[in-house]
């Protein structure tokens, strides 16, 4: 592994405490339907997940008697409308990680499943914007990760090579199109239950601070 030029972060659950948000969401669209998923079964089948593809399994699974097009519009009204309300948490270290990178002035980037409006709210209500070149969203391409389109997408627009870039990820689904990309990719997930899903990753860590300890040690900065 050659010296990192640039870093790609994923958003949510990476950077941005966003879990329990959309789990609490996707709850309260399924409660007129009398479903309540677990968090248990949330991490392990929606995490990662894009809003239309989840929709979609969880009307196929479920049995539910909505289109996965009218849920993913529910799911998708009612996160906007609590983005707007709630305060956004980040992950632990994510801000002075973004910092650490910012003072040692590598190039930083953002590659999300997320929509563009809810990506652009979050990054102009915490500031956060000045520390990324560009973001990736889902609002800007086909085929939503695991696909690799979004990735190859923000290398062809960037002026790095794949072999230059360091991607941050922190689910099976972020990893496997970090990897199919060609680039680098450690998975930061603090739940040790999720890292045996997290294999394709080139290092897992449970934190922002371990990979940074571990970048320092092995000259990769």
């Amino acid at each position: 592994m050659s010296k990192i030029k640039a870093i790609i972060f994923d958003f949510d659950g990476t950077l941005v405490d966003s879990e329990h948000f959309h789990f609490n969401c996707w709850n309260e669209v399924l409660k007129a339907h009398n479903l309540e998923l677990s968090y248990n079964y949330y991490t392990e089948h929606c995490a990662g997940t894009p809003t239309p593809l989840t929709a979609k399994a969880l009307v196929e699974t479920y049995k539910l008697n909505i289109t996965s097009k009218e849920l993913s519009d529910l799911k998708e009204e009612i996160t906007e409308k609590r983005l707007r309300k709630e305060d956004i948490k980040f992950m632990p270290n994510a801000l002075n990680t973004l910092e650490y990178f910012y003072k040692l002035e590598i190039p930083m980037f953002l590659v999300t499943g997320s929509v563009r409006s809810d990506v652009d709210f979050i990054l102009e209500k915490t500031d956060i914007k000045k520390y990324f070149k560009f973001s990736i969203t889902r609002s800007e391409v086909k085929k939503s990760k695991p696909h690799p389109e979004s990735y190859l997408k923000a290398i062809e627009k960037s002026n790095f090579n794949s072999k230059d870039f360091l991607v941050f990820e922190d689910t099976k689904n972020g990893v496997e199109s970090a990897k199919l990309s060609g680039l680098t990719c450690f998975a930061i997930q603090e739940m040790k239950e999720m890292h045996k899903k997290l294999t394709l990753a080139d290092k897992i860590f449970e934190n922002f601070d371990k990979a940074i300890l571990y970048l320092e040690r092995e000259g990769l900065l």
